[in-house]
């Protein structure tokens, strides 16, 4: 059995909270909240092993953190996955929320943008989908050359009864513009505005 301390501690969502992994620094533990339904921590998972042959190599880059399976440990069944960090300093990525939050942070909006569109083309190019698209579940790696990678960590997946989506390009694309227009993520002052909507009339943003 693993065991997890408050040092551990990354952040949280409204569903999961995430821990570095006491034994490899590459790798996180994401534990259910315990009011949640296990049927809802599931619906993650479920989606991974719909996906999980998919070939990565073709990826442009791994846009989603891979999953690793469940393991055991003091706070209860807990889900492996990549913890992403920056090349260079080796820090936890911050999210696509945090420097949108930023006073004069270190990239321009049109780099950040262009790092969101690279994400999208890759979610329609390989029919990846994330049901709940938001800033804080999208981490920004840092690579060595200081350029961004936009990575999927939390909310992946679809309910979709019948996923024509999952078969054909031209509804994958109707899809994932769909859900970015839905989750004011077409354009960063959408986003921005959105937060602070959200923040204004008290929601949590974790």
């Amino acid at each position: 059995m693993i065991e997890i301390k408050k040092e551990h501690y990354i952040a949280e969502g409204l569903a999961r909270t995430c821990y570095r992994h006491p034994e490899n620094d590459s790798l996180c533990i994401k534990i259910g909240k315990p009011k949640i339904e296990k049927s809802h921590l599931y619906k993650e998972i479920n989606y991974f092993k719909k996906i999980e042959n998919k070939d990565s190599s073709k990826f442009d880059y791994q846009f989603y953190a891979a999953y690793y399976g469940e393991i055991e440990t003091n706070l209860g069944t807990g889900f492996v996955y990549n913890l992403i960090k920056d090349e260079v300093s080796q820090n936890i990525s911050l999210t696509l929320r945090h420097y949108l939050e930023m006073e004069n942070g270190p990239y321009t909006d049109e780099v950040l943008f262009k790092a969101l569109g690279r994400l999208k083309s890759q979610m329609i190019t390989h029919k990846i989908f994330v049901g709940d698209l938001r800033a804080r579940n999208i981490c920004c790696k840092i690579l060595e050359n200081n350029t961004l990678q936009f990575i999927v960590v939390d909310g992946i997946g679809h309910r979709d009864f019948l996923p024509f989506a999952d078969w054909f390009h031209f509804f994958a694309k109707k899809k994932v513009e769909r859900r970015f227009l839905r989750a004011n993520m077409h354009s960063l002052s959408a986003q921005r505005d959105l937060i602070k909507r959200m923040r204004a009339a008290g929601e949590t943003i974790v």
